[in-house]
């Protein structure tokens, strides 16, 4: 298995997945390991790809205080919901 960092430009988040962009084209399907702004590290799979734009869903749901931390920390990242 691969092993290689990138820096992504995440545009939406919730707790369920991210929508984000990066350049290098990954396959639908692909498992990544994130490192989120403010929550830590997170596992995903990518559900979908539009060019750049990709969607991935967590394998493990963000909680409510991670998905705050996460949005917070990232000045471009627009909440899809926040949950009390």
């Amino acid at each position: 298995m691969a092993r290689i960092a990138l820096s992504i430009t995440i545009l939406d988040v919730s707790a369920n997945g991210l929508r984000a962009r990066i350049s290098l084209p990954l396959a639908v399907g692909t498992l990544l390991k994130f490192s989120l702004p403010g929550s830590g590290e997170h596992h995903a799979r990518i559900a979908w790809r539009d060019g750049e734009i990709f969607g991935c869903e967590f394998m493990k749901p963000l909680n409510s205080q991670e998905l705050r931390r996460t949005v917070e920390a990232s000045s471009n990242a627009a909440p899809v919901a926040i949950s009390s």
